[in-house]
C-alpha cells in the first residue's frame, strides 16, 4: 500500500480512507485501467461494426495494450506471481462486469451468435481466452496481428455462426 500511495501522490492512510484493503484497491485499479482500455477500443472501431469485430477487437486490445499497461505492469509487480494475468484471475467481480455487455452484444445480434449461448458462460470465456494471451500461452500474441488471426480462427469459430475468415492462416511470424 505504501508503493501504491507513493507512486499515486497520495499518503497510505489517505489510500486507506477510500479502500479498506489492498486487494479491494488492486480490484478497484484493474477494472478502471480495464475500463479506460475499452473506451478507447470503442472509439476506435468504425462507425457500423457488428457484435463480432467488438469482439475481436477487444481480445486483440487486451492481448496487445493490457499486458503492456505500465499502471498494470506496477501493480502486477506486487503481486506474487508478478503477472498482470493474476491481477485479472484474482478479480472476483470481472465476469459481473464484462456479463452485460456480453448480453448487450447477444442482444443486439442473436442471429450473428451460435444459439443457447449464455452470457455468463461467454463473459468466462472471454477472461480465459485473454488470461491465456496474457499469459503468453498463445505465442507472440502481444502483436496484434497474430492476437486477430488466432481470435478469427479459434475463438470465433466456436461462438458464431458464420464466422469471418481468418486474414491469413495463424502462424507464429517466425514460421
Amino acid at each position: 500500500m505504501e508503493t501504491i500511495a507513493r507512486e499515486a501522490g497520495y499518503s497510505r492512510s489517505a489510500i486507506y480512507r477510500q479502500f479498506a484493503t489492498r486487494g479491494e484497491l488492486l480490484r478497484a485499479l484493474v477494472q478502471r485501467t480495464t475500463q479506460r482500455h475499452a473506451a478507447d477500443l470503442l472509439q476506435r472501431i468504425p462507425p457500423g461494426s457488428g457484435p463480432v469485430d467488438l469482439l475481436v477487437e477487444s481480445m486483440v486490445m487486451v492481448a496487445s495494450q493490457l499486458v503492456h499497461d505500465q499502471l498494470l505492469q506496477t501493480i502486477a509487480g506486487q503481486t506474487p506471481d508478478g503477472t498482470i494475468a493474476s491481477l485479472i484471475a484474482n478479480d472476483a467481480d470481472l465476469t459481473a462486469l464484462v456479463e452485460p455487455m456480453i448480453a448487450a452484444m447477444l442482444a443486439q445480434d442473436a442471429d450473428a451468435f451460435r444459439p443457447g449461448l449464455h452470457p455468463h458462460d461467454l463473459a468466462q470465456f472471454f477472461i480465459s481466452t485473454a488470461l491465456s494471451m496474457l499469459l503468453s500461452v498463445v505465442p507472440e500474441s502481444s502483436d496484434p496481428e497474430v492476437a486477430r488471426r488466432y481470435v478469427q480462427t479459434f475463438i470465433l469459430p466456436a461462438i458464431v455462426n458464420n464466422p469471418p475468415a481468418a486474414t491469413q492462416v495463424y502462424l507464429s511470424p517466425k514460421d
